[in-house]
């Protein structure tokens, strides 16, 4: 059974122990998270390719599931984590959180949907429209033709739209967005097994410890 607690561990130096299988790839950390879910508690890394122009962090399939073994590999190693838990890697996907001053100047010109601790100068508290420049400690959005302004502190939650656009659709078979690999079992004595893809979309990777 699960414990009910959030488990205790220093996420510092499970960033720090990555740092350099990242790096090995190419890649870098857009986020790192540990939660529980249904499925027991998960390890969920976000990358991207670095000085990657696309939203989507230009992160492949093939560059999840490569992270995904080789970060496995460094955790079992190091020992840093106490629990049974699940890893996911993925790339940040089309509707990408926004998270930080410097993100919201990168994705200037994107639709975004941004929601607030507290009402906007109008009384809205969900923002949606055109990320705009905006003085130092700001945000400022064009929501149907208006420009609104709040401070960053304001913004409880920050993500892109991912707008359809008028492109044919994709073939049977493939789908687009985020790209992710998943692998399972508790910390101790990796045995890898070799992932099988699921779809273009995600793959899964199943590894046995006892």
């Amino acid at each position: 059974m699960e414990p009910s607690t959030r488990a205790v561990f220093d996420l510092g130096r499970v960033r720090d122990a990555l740092a350099p299988v990242l790096a090995t790839h190419g890649v870098t950390l857009v986020d790192l998270e540990w939660t529980t879910e249904r499925a027991g508690w998960t390890l969920r890394l976000t990358i991207e390719r670095e000085g990657a122009a696309e939203v989507g962090g230009g992160v492949t399939l093939e560059d999840c599931v490569d992270v995904s073994r080789d970060v496995s590999s460094v955790l079992d190693v190091e020992d840093l984590i106490p629990n049974h838990y699940n890893l996911e890697v993925s790339s940040p996907g089309l509707d990408r959180r926004v998270r930080t001053p410097a993100e919201f100047v990168r994705f200037l010109g994107k639709t975004a949907k941004v929601k607030l601790s507290r009402p906007a100068p109008d009384g809205q508290r969900v923002l949606r429209g055109e990320l705009l420049t905006a003085p130092e400690g700001q945000v400022a959005v064009l929501v149907d033709g208006k420009r609104i302004e709040v401070p960053f502190s304001d913004v409880m939650e920050a993500r892109l739209v991912f707008e359809l656009s008028s492109q044919p659709k994709p073939k049977k078979g493939q789908r687009q967005g985020k790209e992710t690999a998943k692998e399972s079992g508790p910390t101790k004595r990796l045995s890898e097994a070799a992932p099988r893809p699921a779809s273009m979309r995600s793959a899964r990777g199943s590894e046995k410890r006892k």
